[in-house]
């Protein structure tokens, strides 16, 4: 442990920058977890609707975050997960 009083005025300049780096590099994770959880519950939520009572419904297909298609739910026992890089 290094006692803060015997440090010289650049070593806690020094030292404040890699604190202050290191939060942010913390509260961006923080960030990007947060958008992942979402994204984890909304999966969650959407397989709710793949129940046998709903097979063969109609709903909309999103090809786009703006654009959907209408199409007709045929499979409730198996799903398409992208997890990322092209990973399916």
């Amino acid at each position: 442990s290094v006692n803060l009083a015997d440090l010289s005025l650049p070593q806690l300049e020094g030292l404040k920058t890699q604190l202050d780096q290191e939060i942010e590099f913390l509260t961006s994770s923080i960030g990007q977890l947060k958008v992942v959880q979402t994204k984890y519950v909304e999966a969650k939520d959407s397989l709710n609707v793949l129940n046998k009572n709903n097979k063969g419904k109609e709903l909309l297909v999103p090809l786009t975050s703006s654009m959907y298609v209408p199409g007709t739910l045929n499979d409730v026992e198996n799903v398409l997960v992208d997890v990322g890089t092209g990973y399916y």
